[in-house]
């Protein structure tokens, strides 16, 4: 077991293009999609009105933001594994939603219905910075690629 795992890490590389970054993002997501699952399992189980301040560190979401998180969990997940192209996309829409999530949730407690605190709104400035940085290094990429 132990060298089919030794043998399955030492085929990954690290991309060499931000495509190939863009892409390696969007399959990241399904850890979101994992989060997702698990909390609304957690408030299935618990009831959907239990505070999230109750849950532990990492899961402290409300219900709509657990769902928000698995939906672009899933839809990242399938754009990076069987879609790729769609990466860089989805990259930059991502990183805009994030980053206006981030904007709002800095100025307020509560948005979109969701209750954002500083550590929700760090993840957001974080990941959404990070897209988008990714999108527009692939957009550029392409750019000079034509030229």
């Amino acid at each position: 077991m132990t060298t089919r795992i030794q043998s399955r890490l030492a085929q990954f590389h690290l991309p060499h293009t931000w495509d190939g970054w863009a892409r390696l993002y969007c399959q990241a997501t399904i850890l979101f999609a994992a989060q997702g699952v698990l909390l609304l399992t957690i408030y299935a189980i618990r009831g959907f009105d239990t505070d999230p301040r109750s849950l532990p560190l990492g899961l402290q979401l409300d219900p709509r933001h657990s769902v928000i998180h698995l939906l672009f969990g899933l839809i990242g997940a399938a754009i990076g594994f069987w879609q790729p192209e769609g990466s860089v996309a989805f990259t930059l829409f991502f990183g805009l939603f994030y980053v206006a999530l981030a904007i709002f949730g800095t100025f307020t407690d509560i948005h979109f219905g969701m209750k954002l605190g500083l550590s929700e709104n760090s993840l957001h400035w974080t990941l959404g910075t990070l897209a988008l940085v990714i999108g527009l290094g692939a957009v550029l990429e392409r750019r000079r690629a034509r030229a």
